[in-house]
């Protein structure tokens, strides 16, 4: 958090004392639509501090006022601290310190505080059931899937707040049938980004043929698909409005119908469950992976070096060198806020099916959870960021980040820890069919052995004696 807020650390030498005069003249400025999403931005930026601080102190008090005690400590040390850093960016250039950002900062605080008090005990319940994997565990995670892609997809959350605004937005750039017109400069790039929104949608199509069948059992394959279509548009339609209602977001119709044809397949997925079993699967996992390898490097260099139709410019590669800033998350803090979380969602998207590849390639070996492969995934996303970037020194208009190679790395984590988080909601079933069918085994076998036990007990039974095996009824040497 110190580190987001007081970067590039780069200090003036002014004196304490003007610091101190223009920090107390500090007045509230008007919030407009741009002030507004900063001020959402650093809302969002100091709820880890409160809920984390919260959840840390809360196990060592006891009562409500135990608790009334932590709430008011954290609410005034998120003061502390956003009071620190506002002075504290008086020195530093591209900043200013402002009672709008200390406001956000403390609102921010006291929200983490409300959330772990509110949320802590259906929070250890949801985790609690996540754990025990099982299709309940699924269910809850689609479904916490599918309210974060909608969260995320309205981030910063700096929606339109009067006629005037929208009259503003219905006059901009920001919103098209098809496409709008700021991302008209990126032909290829839109459509390679519009495939990977169907691609994360796809899940929230499994929850809802999974909601439809539960309401439906009856609906089958084609059907199933059909009585989803509506829906899917709906949904599409609902987050690209969230969308234009924000003053940062941008509406399109080609991503409402991107998001439609997402669900769509994930309806389809859904429809085609019992033909795509964790064993018919396994199978095709190795050569699913080995033919999407060129698809997905050709992909790379098309989103990477493409933005200015490959150009070679070879004559400004030491200039840019030595123009490169190496601190991690430099060129975010150069940019505003959308735009920082934006470029963040893209890379880690980018990179995310590096870490499900190989997680899929380890897994389909044996079908078991992989157990070594992480750092191999890793290490791959890491290399292919970096010959991305260092391949944007030699083309024209383009500029390497190297905070690329860490998101990527991070990437690969979280697309492997993804594919376990799935395979183990999809483990618990299996597991617990299998332990079925070993009982229902063990139980014919206990049956089985009974039942020759007590056959074999018959000759041994008090007042009964075995027939002998040469005497035959009616015959000669037998009496009446």
């Amino acid at each position: 958090m110190l580190y987001a807020t007081l970067m590039p650390f780069e200090f003036g030498n002014q004196g304490v004392a003007q610091a101190w005069s223009h920090f107390t003249s500090l007045t509230f400025p008007k919030m407009g639509a741009s002030a507004r999403q900063q001020w959402v931005a650093n809302i969002l930026l100091f709820v880890p501090l409160g809920l984390f601080w919260t959840a840390w102190l809360s196990g060592y008090v006891r009562g409500v006022w135990g608790h009334c005690v932590v709430g008011l400590f954290v609410a005034l040390l998120a003061l502390a601290t956003t009071a620190t850093v506002e002075f504290l960016q008086y020195w530093l250039p591209r900043r200013e310190p402002s009672l709008l950002d200390m406001s956000g900062n403390l609102s921010g605080g006291v929200l983490g505080v409300l959330a772990w008090f509110g949320l802590s005990g259906p929070g250890r319940r949801w985790l609690s059931l996540l754990r025990q994997g099982g299709l309940a565990a699924l269910w809850w995670a689609l479904l916490s899937y599918t309210v974060v892609y909608v969260l995320v997809a309205w981030l910063p959350w700096d929606f339109l707040l009067s006629w005037q605004e929208v009259s503003a937005k219905l006059d901009s750039d920001r919103w098209g049938l098809w496409r709008a017109p700021v991302s008209e400069a990126d032909v290829g790039q839109w459509w390679v980004l519009r495939s990977m929104v169907v691609m994360i949608t796809a899940p929230v199509g499994i929850l809802l043929g999974w909601w439809l069948q539960r309401r439906a059992p009856a609906l089958r394959g084609f059907g199933l698909l059909v009585s989803g279509a509506v829906p899917a548009l709906a949904f599409g339609l609902f987050v690209e409005w969230g969308q234009f209602l924000t003053v940062s977001g941008v509406a399109e119709g080609g991503s409402a119908l991107s998001r439609a044809v997402g669900i769509v397949l994930g309806l389809a997925f859904f429809a085609m469950r019992h033909h795509l079993g964790p064993d018919q699967l396994r199978h095709w996992a190795r050569p699913l992976v080995a033919t999407s390898v060129v698809p997905f490097l050709l992909l790379l260099v098309l989103i990477n070096w493409g933005g200015k139709g490959f150009a070679m410019e070879t004559g400004s590669v030491l200039a840019k060198l030595e123009s490169l800033r190496f601190l991690p998350f430099w060129y975010h803090y150069t940019v505003p806020e959308a735009v920082a979380l934006g470029s963040l969602i893209f890379h880690v998207m980018m990179y995310l099916p590096v870490g499900i590849g190989v997680w899929l390639w380890r897994w389909g070996a044996r079908g078991i959870t992989p157990r070594r492969g992480l750092w191999l995934a890793i290490g791959v996303a890491f290399l292919l960021a970096l010959v991305m970037e260092a391949g944007k020194l030699f083309m024209a208009g383009l500029r390497p980040d190297p905070t690329s190679v860490w998101i990527a790395a991070a990437a690969a984590w979280l697309g492997w820890q993804a594919c376990g988080v799935v395979w183990w909601g999809l483990r618990g079933p299996i597991e617990r069919n299998a332990r079925a069918m070993a009982r229902a085994d063990r139980s014919r076998g206990r049956a089985e052995a009974s039942r020759q036990r007590s056959v074999a007990s018959g000759s041994t039974y008090p007042g009964v004696e075995s027939a002998d095996e040469g005497f035959v009824r009616g015959g000669e040497g037998s009496t009446r």
